[in-house]
């Protein structure tokens, strides 16, 4: 690739096209069907039962096109837009010993953002040894030539989405988890995959946890993860029940400053930060003076299509604080809360706004 060029990636999730058979956790979010958290839990766990071949090959179909939207928006490293997950974190936990999901357990998240029944934790987390990773990602990078990059839910996040009823134990159970995470993202590598990143926007939400045993955790995620990967950390503030929701409570973007400390101390080459739903102080890109960082540039909570102008002058700023070759753009976090439509024109307008830098 072009040194002088400021790459471009996306964070994870993308609209599902209408034909794949399983249900949508943003599915709700649209106004589609009145699908929730439960629900799609509970109808996931049904499909497992009686998935074929053929959904296989509509799984592939939606990957090859998820990915060249990607890529014909101008998107250096994509993702597969985890068109085969219903929900990016209790995927991960569906390969897990230890995890119920027949009988699910009320639980408040996200600071009493909102509430929900969620799978249950009823014994010791361990790895069933059957890994999802190898066919997500073969599957997706022979559909580019261009670096798929490979997401995946970090310990402390997955904990705040499943319910705990064995550990009572925070830190225990994290370290747990983070060895579950370890063994997909060493799968991934045995596979050649070059991009590895971690999902933890539950750092915005629990510093104190993140600080106490999250960051080990990650670093545990990443055990014996080869130099030559890059290592990726992605943290939010979280998305919103809905397009345009005023009301929804984010986390304190504050929160990057407490934690740029350890962040810029981690074993990985990446932060990714949300920046185009509150404009940071971009004194906070010269607390990551070791790391490249892939900064938000499309909010991913509005409808509302940005212009070429405005992402262009903010870049412009962001280049004040570092330096060209450690800047990567991307959306704020995935944009499974869009159409089809409006992603492949935020997308566009964001691609075509770094061209024009």
């Amino acid at each position: 690739m072009n040194k002088n060029k400021i790459l471009t990636t996306t964070i994870g999730s993308f609209p599902k096209p209408d034909y794949l058979p399983i249900m949508d956790w943003f599915d709700s979010a649209r106004g589609e069907d009145g699908m929730n958290t439960v629900k799609t839990t509970i109808e996931y766990t049904k499909y497992q039962n009686k998935k074929n071949e053929s959904d296989e090959l509509l799984f592939k179909r939606a990957a090859n096109e998820v990915i060249n939207i990607q890529i014909d928006a101008g998107i250096d490293v994509p993702t597969d837009g985890e068109i085969r997950r219903e929900n990016y974190i209790h995927y991960h936990c569906r390969y897990l010993d230890g995890f119920d999901f027949n009988n699910l357990e009320h639980k408040v998240l996200r600071d009493g953002a909102y509430e929900t029944s969620l799978p249950a934790i009823r014994k010791k987390i361990s790895h069933s040894g059957k890994f999802y990773s190898s066919n997500d990602f073969i599957s997706a990078q022979s559909f580019s030539k261009n670096p798929i990059k490979f997401t995946i839910p970090g310990p402390l996040t997955i904990m705040d989405t499943t319910a705990d009823c064995f550990y009572d134990d925070r830190k225990k159970l994290n370290y747990d988890l983070a060895d579950t995470v370890n063994k997909e993202i060493l799968n991934l590598v045995d596979k050649g995959c070059k991009y590895i990143q971690i999902d933890e926007p539950l750092f915005a939400r629990q510093v104190e946890d993140a600080l106490s045993f999250g960051i080990e955790g990650v670093e545990r995620c990443l055990h014996k993860v080869p130099k030559d990967v890059n290592k990726i950390i992605h943290i939010c503030c979280g998305y919103t029940d809905h397009l345009d929701d005023e009301n929804y409570k984010k986390a304190d973007p504050e929160s990057y400053f407490s934690l740029s400390g350890e962040l810029n101390s981690m074993g990985i080459d990446q932060i990714s930060i949300e920046d185009a739903h509150f404009r940071n102080d971009l004194r906070l890109l010269e607390k990551f003076p070791d790391k490249k960082i892939i900064f938000g540039a499309i909010n991913v909570t509005k409808s509302r299509l940005e212009t070429i102008d405005e992402i262009r002058e903010r870049i412009s700023e962001v280049l004040n604080f570092i330096e060209r070759d450690r800047l990567i753009i991307s959306p704020d976090c995935g944009m499974g809360l869009f159409s089809l439509d409006l992603a492949k024109k935020k997308l566009k307008v964001m691609c075509d706004a770094v061209k024009s830098i």
